[in-house]
């Protein structure tokens, strides 16, 4: 079903220039146990503020035994992975946009095959209505007096060019027109303001379809921040994997709550810092507190992603 890590070590991971299975085997062989695990980090190829090279190395200087890199709509950071990743494991990941009844939802995706070609229209569908979109809001932005170019846009916008409303954000701070990033959500490109425009997105059902299609695990990303946590159960009729039960904008109590519903229901659990980079207050790089449940659930989820791919 997943023929997802091989891929990556052809397509993705070039300067590996694997050829044996011995290899492979050495790359992704088995760990018993895990210590310390982020599944949800962000580079500049979305919005991030490090290099894929740069948040590897980091990884590797602190310890952590397990990350992902989940950038929003892409995989590209992981054709720029350093050759040198061990004893780091990388869970191959990416964060995908949904929507339902109107509302966002993000789904992390892990484990899936970066060849899959409705994968790839899906990527490539997003990274094109992104662009159309931050023209529009530029030429909102306009309107209101507030002058800002699309190239100055796109020069912040990563390697990928995938354009994110935080870039547009740090484009109004640079240029004096609001004082945070914040203020630029708040007066004029958050959710309803005077210059939002909404993206282009698939719903939650046909998101994990084209995850579960590409063989991946589809978790429900910060969990927490759903318009309604009573969409849960209709995510979980949709076929979902798992949930986002730790991240740093849940509360004890919501985190509990998730272990709960993913326990009774048979989902995996993950966890992860939402980095972005230093500035940002998802800066909780180094220490992630999973509950040992958590951990457990991931290894599972990693042994999983193993068996399919050992049974290619």
């Amino acid at each position: 079903m997943l023929s997802g890590f091989h891929k990556i070590s052809i397509d993705v991971f070039q300067h590996y220039q694997i050829t044996s299975t011995k290899n492979l085997v050495m790359i992704v062989k088995e760990i018993k146990s895990f210590k310390r695990i982020n599944l949800h980090l962000h580079t500049n190829v979305s919005d991030g503020a490090l290099t894929p090279a740069r948040l590897v190395k980091r990884a590797q200087e602190i310890g952590l035994d397990l990350i992902s890199i989940t950038d929003h709509d892409t995989a590209d950071a992981y054709k720029q992975l350093p050759t040198s990743l061990l004893p780091l494991r990388i869970f191959p990941g990416m964060e995908v946009s949904s929507l339902h009844q109107g509302n966002d939802v993000h789904i992390l995706a892990y484990g899936f095959d970066f060849n899959n070609a409705p994968l790839i229209e899906l990527t490539e569908m997003y990274l094109i209505g992104r662009r159309e979109r931050a023209i529009k809001m530029i030429e909102l932005l306009a309107g209101l007096g507030i002058d800002i170019d699309l190239q100055d846009v796109v020069a912040v916008s990563g390697s990928r060019e995938l354009i994110v409303r935080p870039h547009i954000a740090q484009v109004l701070v640079s240029k004096g027109h609001c004082q945070t990033k914040n203020e630029a959500f708040e007066k004029y490109i958050g959710n309803f303001k005077p210059a939002y425009v909404a993206k282009p997105e698939v719903s939650v059902a046909e998101a994990v379809k084209v995850i579960h299609g590409a063989g991946g695990f589809a978790v429900i990303a910060h969990p927490g921040k759903l318009a309604k946590v009573s969409y849960i159960d209709e995510f979980i009729a949709m076929g979902i994997d798992g949930l986002e039960v730790w991240h740093p904008d849940h509360y004890q109590w919501e985190i509990e709550n998730f272990i709960s519903i993913a326990q009774k229901n048979g989902l995996y659990m993950t966890g992860g810092s939402d980095f972005h980079g230093e500035q940002d207050r998802h800066n909780l790089f180094d220490d992630i507190p999973l509950p040992p449940v958590v951990i457990q659930s991931i290894e599972k989820m990693w042994q999983a992603y193993q068996c399919r791919l050992k049974s290619k």
